[in-house]
């Protein structure tokens, strides 16, 4: 059939009622069966209905219309769960998906189905002529989907490109193939794959090592992962940096370090997060980056659900024309059901015109765990909730529902002594894998995310329970996503977050389609059913640009030293932007203005301008310590650098300690006391207002700096806790005395002694740190500056060559580990690491330790 036909059958079939009633009744007859309801005869289809409906899905695969070849993937998706065996569907299902360009969904079939059904030899020529075009460069007998050739056809070519689809395309993956294709250019450049959260560094780098490691080796590459790159000494590398933007801006602060010649901002869609500061620190580091390396940088935004992704090029000022990529287009279908435990309702969402069709509510729903056990039984399944604790507390509860498994597999029995030995033998996660089942969150050790994560791809896990990890690009694509919550923390979700959360259901290659359970109950109702479940495009306004449009007049405050309302969120993303505006009104490099100067100047909104620098003009902290610190009010700067130079004028040491005095502890304590003053922390940092607490941190940070492990540091809290007594909080604002033996006391400690290495000393402690160093520098120069202790704090060591192991992507444990028991197999030379025997240190570790398990993945 020519073109023209097509589109005008395509047309017919779209105004026509008949082909809804069928939709409808593939996707009622679909629901029923997720939700093993016996099927009403009314809503089964019979044999004219089932021929007619794959008719059409085969007429509708032609069209170039995207709405026309979504509704012909839900036909196949829909009728596989009753139909696969059906010759007739057989073929249909083959040349629909062969049409669609979807090659892993015709794997699907041919592995899951035995649908081995010939084509008509016009169509197998087309096929046979897709596999060939369509094959993923220099990865045998790997096809892209039509969409995913699409984008990465344009995306080689391209300098700069902003690009959005569903999360189920597989941008990673094209973003990988990409890379690929780098590794060969001439002359060579560095990359950094930028990255909102330092938990997503670990994940990236594991999936490149995994995916490119022949590469890497042969084209020279080292994956790191951290900002100094000076670490890693072997000569005629180059460098794939993967970075959060905090990471990115501290490398850029480095004047010796190497160049890099392509950025790829992976979740691009955090620049928009207006409740977020993550987003403004995203925003600089690629500005910094840009103005560092001008327009021989090529930058790369990917992200999820966007409408507009052509917004983020047009921020940093690049060019649009042919360089902006979108689709809808899900290679996987995602089936949405509303289930309400209230009023015992549950309704099929649809995301087009037809209307929701009720589903005969199973008595058996009777809460939320019910749900779970039963639309989840033998499948792979996530659990959505808006906050760690809820998180943990549900998987808890919903644990307690089940039996411990009759024989458990190896790799939950390595990963049970892996996390008793690693955290502590009480810690609630190592209980609940007994029961195929686990939780997730950000603030989750590295090494025990790996363990869930792996457990659960390899299906050895079946209920895992989530905090919002997964809207930051954690790869854990599911059969089923049940969202027991409609906030992110204590705010509503946002569109492009719980359609970022739909796009989690369904697995390429593994099945056709995923299914959404969102469920209304005591304690969510959902009050914004309504409209955030009703697709629509998502179009999205940076951070800075929406908070400058929309908060003018508290900017100005901000910059008049005068004080604002709002909430501590906001205030706290205002301040950030209102010293970016100070910090770049105070810019000297000739013709380099920063985008939001531009915006200003745009919007004639001089005055701010005036204003800003009117601020900075009693500055003369040099602009590169500025520049590198954003987030610390420049006044504050300002202060520390006229103490320091002052004090050293004066004949005082202004050197921080030695790092390896006897009274480390006392050192600490005194020394985060000071800090607390000079930086002002009872105001400039809401998690550090209290001074008194500075005594707790000194003695975490002493036991972190020195090697301690966390296992260690944990029981010597706990030991604390016993001996000399203490509260902890149980929820919000309720606070009882420490019991020890009492299982939920101890994780609540251990979960609190992990949120403060990962938050405040690798965090906020080492941010201050670093500008405190960086001071120095300024005012004795490098070679007199002594030892930065914010690298003490990010690494968590004094060591030379335990930092260089985690460079290249190893964890504090396992780095720690390899230096006292296999320094015989490095290669150390001048005190700096050259080389690394990975067999002999493979000999070393037990091979169900952590340790082995981490240095097979990653070297």
């Amino acid at each position: 059939m020519s073109e023209t036909l097509i589109e005008k059958l395509t047309f017919e079939i779209l105004h026509e009622p008949y082909f809804y009633t069928l939709l409808d009744k593939c996707a009622q007859s679909n629901a029923l069966r997720s939700f093993q309801t016996s099927f009403e005869p009314s809503l089964s289809l019979n044999a004219k209905e089932l021929k007619d409906s794959l008719r059409y899905a085969d007429i509708l695969s032609n069209s170039e219309s995207l709405g026309a070849r979504e509704y012909a993937h839900q036909i196949i998706a829909h009728l596989n769960t009753s139909f696969s065996q059906d010759p007739f569907y057989k073929t249909v299902a083959k040349a629909v998906y062969f049409k669609l360009g979807n090659f892993p969904a015709i794997n699907y079939l041919e592995t899951k189905n035995d649908n081995w059904a010939e084509v008509p030899f016009d169509r197998q020529l087309e096929i046979e002529s897709k596999r060939i075009i369509q094959a993923v460069p220099n990865l045998k007998g790997f096809v892209f989907t039509y969409t995913q050739y699409q984008l990465y056809s344009r995306l080689i070519n391209s300098a700069e490109f902003s690009f959005s689809g569903p999360t189920s395309m597989g941008k990673s993956f094209i973003i990988k193939t990409f890379i690929k294709n780098i590794f060969r250019n001439t002359p060579r450049e560095n990359m950094v794959i930028l990255v909102p959260t330092r938990a997503l560094i670990n994940q990236f780098a594991m999936d490149v090592k995994k995916d490119l490691d022949e590469d890497l080796q042969y084209y020279r590459y080292k994956i790191i992962t951290n900002s100094n790159v000076t670490e890693l000494t072997e000569e005629s590398f180059n460098y794939i940096m993967i970075l959060t933007p905090e990471r990115l801006i501290s490398f850029l602060t480095n004047d010796s370090q190497t160049s890099i010649g392509f950025l790829f901002v992976d979740e691009a869609h955090k620049l928009a997060q207006l409740k977020d500061t993550r987003s403004v620190t995203t925003y600089t580091a690629i500005e910094k980056s840009q103005a560092k390396f001008g327009r021989n940088l090529k930058l790369y935004f990917s992200s999820p659900n966007v409408s507009n992704p052509e917004i983020f090029l047009k921020l940093f000022n690049r060019s649009v024309e042919d360089k902006v990529f979108k689709t809808d287009e899900s290679p996987v279908t995602q089936n949405i059901y509303f289930l309400d435990l209230i009023d015992k309702r549950i309704e099929a969402i649809q995301k087009n015109s037809i209307q929701n069709r009720l589903i005969p509510f199973d008595k058996r729903l009777t809460g939320i765990n019910e749900v779970i056990t039963l639309l989840g039984k033998n499948q792979n399944n996530l659990i959505y909730n808006n906050s760690k604790q809820k998180t943990i507390n549900v998987a808890k509860t919903f644990a307690d529902t089940r039996v411990v498994e009759a024989s458990l597999h190896p790799e939950i029995i390595k990963a049970i002594e892996q996390i008793k030995e690693y955290v502590h033998p009480d810690y609630y996660l190592s209980d609940l894998l007994t029961k195929k089942t686990a939780y997730h969150h950000g603030r989750l050790p590295q090494l025990i995310r790996n363990v869930v994560e792996s457990l659960y791809k390899n299906e050895l896990v079946s209920f895992v329970f989530c905090t919002s990890t997964l809207l930051e690009g954690v790869n854990m694509p599911t059969k089923n996503l049940f969202i027991l919550n409609n906030k992110n923390g204590l705010n509503k979700l946002e569109d492009i977050d719980f359609w970022n959360l739909v796009g989690r259901a369904g697995r390429l290659n593994i099945e056709l389609s995923g299914n959404i359970y969102c469920i209304k109950h005591e304690d969510c109702n959902w009050e914004n059913k309504e409209s955030i479940l009703t697709k629509k495009e998502i179009t999205i306004v940076p951070t800075v640009i929406a908070r400058i449009d929309s908060n003018l007049k508290k900017i100005e405050k901000i910059l008049l030293e005068q004080d604002i309302s709002g909430s501590e969120t906001e205030k706290e993303v205002l301040r950030y932007i209102a010293n970016i505006i100070s910090i770049d009104s105070l810019q000297t490099q000739s013709n380099y203005q920063s985008p939001v100067i531009n915006k200003l100047i745009a919007d004639k909104k001089e005055k701010i301008i005036e204003l800003a620098k009117k601020q900075g003009q009693n500055i003369n902290v040099p602009f590169s310590i500025l520049n590198g610190n954003p987030s610390i009010k420049i006044s504050i700067q300002q202060q520390v650098y006229n103490k320091l130079l002052n004090d050293h004028k004066q004949g005082r040491s202004i050197l921080l300690p030695n790092a390896n005095s006897e009274k480390f502890y006392e050192t600490c304590k005194t020394l985060l006391e000071y800090f607390f003053d000079l930086y002002q922390w009872n105001g400039a940092e809401s998690d550090l207002r209290k001074k008194s607490s500075m005594a707790y941190y000194a003695t975490i940070m002493t036991q972190w700096i020195k090697g301690f492990s966390l296992s260690q540091i944990i029981n010597q809290s706990l030991k604390y806790y016993e001996t000399k007594g203490g509260t902890v909080a149980i929820d919000y604002n309720s606070y009882v005395p420490f019991e020890k033996d009492n299982l939920q006391h101890i994780n609540i400690v251990i979960e609190n002694i992990i949120d403060d290495i990962e938050h405040v000393l690798r965090f906020l402690f080492e941010k201050y740190f670093n500008h405190y160093y960086q001071v120095l520098v300024t005012i004795l120069g490098a070679e007199s500056a002594g030892e930065n202790w914010a690298t003490l704090l990010e690494y968590g060591t004094q060591n030379r060559i335990v930092i260089a192991l985690q460079n290249i992507g190893l964890s504090r444990h396992t780095a720690i580990a390899i230096y006292n028991r296999g320094r015989l197999n490095l290669e150390i030379v001048d005190n700096k690491l050259k080389g690394i025997r990975k067999e002999g240190l493979l000999a070393l570790f037990k091979s169900t330790s952590i340790e082995f398990d981490e240095i097979q993945r990653l070297l």
